[in-house]
């Protein structure tokens, strides 16, 4: 990599000498990501003065919630320090995060109530800014200056927790790039010169479209929010369960909704592995032998996958439980079942997973969303 080469990713950034005055990020801007058609989930504006960059994010769900940040750069432009700050709308922050540089380690400060956590974690070559999905300004710089440099593949690092991800970077042309990493996903971001327009997130696990807008209080939009009837979670926990003759069977997941989008062969793609709900993994618990479509599951815990085709769904089991939706390791498949697909008169705008009794020892798991259902009968041993 030469002098010229930047991090890329959202939440990271790294100052790149030498860029035209056309180059040039914005000295301010607002966003707005969309989960669907109406939904808004998040707002955003920031200003660049000097040495510093300032912003408010706004986020909806599960509840409003603020987060405002400030970044500090040297005269060379690296990143000395980041402050984020987040909490409810009117209250003092609840978590502060600092990122301080040193030349080759980022050290963290993370307070939540009273509780303060220090980190340190070393990096090479330029240094990795936080990862914050929804901290669209750091994305404008990251990509923008990305998109400046001579590479079209590069990889870098962003710090998440108590790691430094490896994030690439794959440059489409002259104003389009794809960016993210393999448990998130990939983003679509679309330039004009360093001004972001748009990041298309729908083939992460957010599931996001982000458009650049004119200005927004987010004050006066945090107030509105704050003052409504929250939304709530985007996605519910919920558990399917029955007793089937002397088995308790129940299915535990996340219940994700169309709002207004393509569900199967858009959110959720085909020929795929899909987490078959949201969030966490689907797990299934239970505490006698069964055969499901003719495969016997011994009783135990375990996680639930859907592969969808246009021909067809496949239900996996998997041996791991208690991971999160995105961590699929198909050396624990333990099987895999066809589905019987059938199509809805009326759309289910949630995704909704049954478990019903079909007979003294048998039963039947169904699952439901957009205009198709996917079933399978099974009996207890």
């Amino acid at each position: 990599m030469n002098g010229k080469t930047i991090l890329v990713a959202g939440g990271m950034l790294a100052w790149v000498a030498g860029l035209s005055a056309q180059q040039a990020p914005p000295a301010s801007g607002s966003f707005v990501a969309m989960l669907g058609p109406t939904d808004t989930v998040a707002v955003e504006h920031y200003e660049r003065t000097g040495d510093q960059l300032e912003g408010t994010s706004l986020t909806a769900y599960p509840r409003a919630t603020l987060r405002s940040y400030t970044a500090t750069f040297a005269p060379s432009g690296e990143v000395e320090h980041i402050h984020v700050a987040t909490g409810r709308p009117g209250a003092e922050p609840s978590t502060t995060v600092d990122y301080t540089y040193t030349a080759d380690s980022v050290l963290v400060d993370a307070r939540r109530d009273t509780i303060t956590r220090h980190l340190s974690m070393a990096y090479e070559g330029a240094r990795p800014l936080p990862f914050f999905e929804d901290l669209f300004a750091f994305w404008e710089i990251s990509v923008g200056r990305a998109m400046a440099s001579p590479g079209d593949s590069l990889t870098f690092g962003a710090v998440a927790g108590r790691s430094v991800l490896p994030i690439t970077f794959e440059r489409r042309s002259g104003s389009a790039a794809d960016f993210g990493f393999s448990d998130w996903g990939m983003v679509h971001a679309t330039m004009s010169g360093a001004q972001l327009d748009r990041l298309d997130m729908t083939g992460t696990t957010s599931k996001y479209t982000v458009v650049r807008r004119g200005p927004i209080d987010i004050m006066a939009r945090a107030k509105a929010w704050a003052a409504r009837q929250q939304p709530g979670i985007l996605s519910p926990r919920d558990t399917a369960s029955a007793m089937i003759g002397s088995a308790h069977v129940a299915i535990d997941y996340g219940r994700p909704a169309m709002r207004g989008r393509k569900v199967f062969g858009g959110i959720v793609p085909f020929d795929k592995v899909w987490r078959l709900g949201a969030n966490a993994a689907t797990q299934l618990i239970t505490d006698h032998d069964l055969v499901i479509g003719g495969t016997t599951v011994p009783a135990g815990t375990y996680s639930l996958w859907g592969v969808v085709s246009p021909s067809g769904w496949t239900l996996v089991v998997n041996k791991q439980h208690g991971q999160w939706g995105t961590q699929h390791d198909p050396d624990q498949d333990f099987a895999r079942i066809p589905l019987r697909v059938s199509s809805l008169d009326e759309p289910v705008e949630r995704f909704t997973v049954t478990v019903t009794s079909s007979g003294s020892e048998a039963g039947t798991i169904s699952m439901e969303w957009a205009r198709t259902r996917g079933t399978v009968g099974f009996t207890v041993r």
